[in-house]
């Protein structure tokens, strides 16, 4: 099991605290991030429609329901250590344990062990902001009804699961596995760590809300997307959800930003 860490729960904190990264350590003032804080090796994803779900895939996968999107772009990467590492540095972030760690501290892997909030404090650090899960999703597959990220079957050696046919026991580098490459050239996409999304997760939100390509107002979980180092094909599907308490943090589950076009 991965390990996991909890901060208290946000309950009735007021929302405008919540979104301003303002909590624990984390400070509003923190300075501007520096240039290597925020990448511009983002893809741009034009605007299109695509099937969100998966009709074999977990009941809240399906209904599929054909969504159209306004164009945006998204980091082709993890967020790696390197640079969440800057903005723990700002204080604007809270540092994660594992940080130090030999293999998931490694610079050039994805930052783990960072909760929903750390994830949004970043994003917006870097005047960007989480993915909606309908943009994840669509960034990875595209127009078609692939279900990994590359078209054809699973293939151990594209993305990092378990097992050890892909070279890792734990995480890998952000830009590992480029054979995995999505449509739009996303990295990672399956598998390496699962990724936040900023959406609430509602497990009957497809069949409530079929022509939303906003997730639910409220709930008590977020949506993690794309499966970890630990999970097998199933788990790593693109049209794979899971849901998550945000506070909740572990070794398994990173994140990417996304912005505007």
């Amino acid at each position: 099991m991965p390990h996991r860490r909890e901060r208290s729960h946000f309950g009735l904190v007021p929302l405008m605290l919540l979104i301003s990264g303002c909590y624990a350590h984390a400070r509003r003032d923190a300075p501007a991030p520096p240039p290597s804080a925020a990448p511009t090796d983002m893809v741009s994803i034009p605007p299109g429609s695509f099937t969100m779900g998966d009709m074999n895939g977990e009941p809240s996968e399906y209904p599929e329901r054909r969504l159209t999107l306004d164009g945006f772009r998204i980091d082709r990467t993890e967020v790696s250590n390197q640079a969440y590492r800057l903005c723990v540095r700002a204080r604007a972030c809270d540092a994660s344990p594992y940080l130090d760690d030999p293999v998931l501290g490694r610079d050039d892997h994805p930052v783990v062990g960072v909760t929903w909030a750390d994830a949004y404090a970043f994003c917006r650090w870097v005047g960007k902001r989480l993915p909606s899960e309908a943009e994840w999703e669509y960034a990875a597959k595209g127009s078609d009804l692939r279900k990994w990220p590359w078209t054809g079957a699973f293939d151990r050696k594209k993305a990092n699961t378990s097992g050890d046919e892909d070279g890792y026991a734990q995480t890998a580098p952000v830009t590992a596995f480029a054979e995995g490459a999505g449509p739009f050239g996303t990295l990672n996409m399956a598998g390496n760590v699962g990724e936040w999304v900023v959406d609430f997760f509602d497990p009957t939100y497809y069949r409530t809300a079929p022509s939303s390509v906003r997730g639910p107002s409220q709930g008590r979980e977020r949506v993690v997307r794309g499966g970890s180092y630990r999970d097998a094909a199933h788990t790593v599907r693109v049209a794979a959800r899971r849901p998550k308490i945000p506070t909740e943090a572990d070794n398994t589950v990173g994140f990417r930003c996304a912005a505007g076009a």
